[in-house]
């Protein structure tokens, strides 16, 4: 199940993340600028996103990539990436936005389709505002605005899962050693 994207800030990554998490986008950024040390967030690669969803409580279980990007990951810090996504299995396929969401995958999902992040679950797609709405809408290619981006090709699709027991999502605060 998709949230409606509340908070301040307006980008594509946190837009994902308070929709997969439903969490403020300010909250989500807030979590981003302190993980990775960033003055601010202007946009986000994978690794970030889901390390900020790491600490909400969210795991990816699956990956699926684009094969002209196996080689070039969309990652800001490799450590990062090996840490989170070295046992998430993959596929690599070359798809297109609406034939990847046509089928109504299982899951929650966060995609980077043409350097930009929609969320997915249940049927449902939302984004910043600046594709479809920060109100989680159904994916219809009869909808002008869904058939409008369909053809965008997605980069990377990673299906994320709440881990049970997380905590409290509302305080993204790691615990102490």
């Amino acid at each position: 199940m998709l949230h409606r994207i509340t908070g301040r800030a307006t980008k594509c990554g946190p837009s994902a993340i308070s929709a997969i998490a439903g969490v403020p986008t300010h909250e989500a950024a807030a979590v981003i600028r302190r993980l990775f040390d960033r003055p601010s967030v202007n946009g986000v690669f994978i690794d970030e996103l889901a390390a900020a969803l790491e600490v909400f409580g969210w795991a990816p279980d699956y990956a699926l990539r684009h094969p002209k990007y196996r080689n070039r990951r969309f990652a800001r810090r490799e450590d990062v990436w090996e840490r989170i996504f070295a046992d998430v299995p993959f596929d690599e396929r070359a798809i297109t936005l609406g034939t990847f969401l046509d089928p109504a995958p299982a899951g929650t999902w966060a995609i980077s389709a043409g350097s930009h992040f929609v969320a997915y679950a249940d049927g449902f797609v939302a984004d910043s505002g600046a594709w479809l709405s920060r109100k989680p809408r159904p994916w219809l290619r009869a909808d002008a605005d869904c058939n409008r981006v369909a053809l965008r090709r997605v980069q990377e699709a990673v299906r994320f899962v709440r881990v049970i027991g997380s905590g409290n999502p509302r305080n993204p605060r790691p615990e102490e050693d």
